[in-house]
């Protein structure tokens, strides 16, 4: 049906997510760049943007890896309190030494802590926004991974999400499947020497809800306003939900 992720066999096993993202910390930036043509950054400047925070106000990044949509949040809203969570170590541990490198320029830097999209160790509506980069293709259970952004989310409150997807029918689509199925894993192997995980990439793509579909997750989990934009021929989306003004934190109604 459309929208709906084609069932390949992807392990979305936690401890071999982890493992795989550990293992490929220290070249994960690298990786970025080269893959997106650079153009990473200037997402996660309109994703960080969508998330409309103002100066006082707290914010999650949930599945935050190295740290750069956390740092970008913080530097879009320097007055905000920015909170970076993911369950990766080496990953936090990258995070953290950009976060130092920050702070040692006189600058307001996100905390890092370790934790689990699908179980946050937050309170219902602590947070302004939650944005998520690039990570919610990775969990088990995407429907609970936007039901628990949104119960952390405040009424009124935005969830944001950045996210590969996969491209219209078109000349993007093929691309993208060249691009991301033969040319990324081989660039994998060369700079991270991990081609595996660089493989995994673009099967969880193909794998993951269409932007649509994912846009029809986000609504049932009780978003409102539910829209997004691609970018990058395609093969990029921003998703933007609002929580209702009108309802307790919390609750889904």
């Amino acid at each position: 049906m459309p929208g709906e992720a084609r069932t390949l066999a992807v392990d979305r096993d936690p401890q071999r997510i982890e493992a795989m993202f550990g293992g490929i910390a220290a070249r994960y930036d690298l990786m970025n760049r080269l893959m997106t043509g650079g153009r990473d950054g200037h997402w996660r400047r309109i994703a960080a943007r969508e998330a409309a925070p103002a100066p006082g106000d707290r914010v999650l990044d949930a599945c935050c890896g190295t740290g750069d949509l956390s740092l970008t949040l913080a530097e879009e809203c320097s007055g905000c309190d920015v909170v970076g969570l993911d369950f990766t170590e080496p990953m936090l541990e990258r995070a953290r030494e950009k976060a130092a490198a920050r702070q040692r320029r006189g600058l307001l830097a996100p905390t890092f802590v370790r934790g689990d999209l699908l179980d946050l160790p937050f309170a219902d509506g602590e947070f302004a926004a939650v944005t998520v980069g690039w990570g919610v293709r990775n969990v088990s259970d995407i429907p609970r991974a936007f039901a628990e952004m949104h119960r952390v989310t405040r009424p009124g409150g935005r969830v944001v999400c950045l996210e590969s997807t996969q491209a219209p029918y078109g000349a993007g689509l093929y691309f993208h499947r060249v691009w991301m199925g033969h040319v990324v894993p081989l660039l994998g192997r060369v700079v991270t020497g991990d081609g595996t995980a660089y493989a995994y990439l673009p099967a969880s793509v193909e794998a993951f809800p269409r932007a649509e579909g994912l846009a029809a997750i986000m609504a049932a989990a009780g978003l409102t306003r539910v829209r997004y934009r691609r970018f990058g021929f395609g093969a990029v989306a921003i998703h933007v939900g609002e929580v209702r003004a009108d309802v307790a934190p919390g609750s889904t109604r």
